[in-house]
């Protein structure tokens, strides 16, 4: 079993691509959330809800790093 990643338009599934080249049977799930036409691939869905309150944090120093650790 394969997970495709597409769009249906109202009549049509769409699918982005396909790694089966040949006729086969398939399940489609509808998902209830909805469709972003300007997807840029960023992460910026992630904010659309965001209220700044004012209040911030100060930033943590967590010294110097002792492996391989990179911050």
């Amino acid at each position: 079993m394969i997970a495709v990643k597409g769009m249906y338009d109202g009549k049509t599934v769409v699918l982005d691509k396909s790694p089966v080249t040949h006729e086969c049977e398939v399940i489609v799930t509808f998902l209830d959330t909805p469709v972003y036409s300007n997807d840029d691939g960023s992460l910026a869905y992630l904010f659309k809800d965001f209220i700044d309150d004012g209040i911030r944090e100060p930033i943590i120093d967590f010294g110097e790093a002792i492996g391989n650790e990179q911050w």
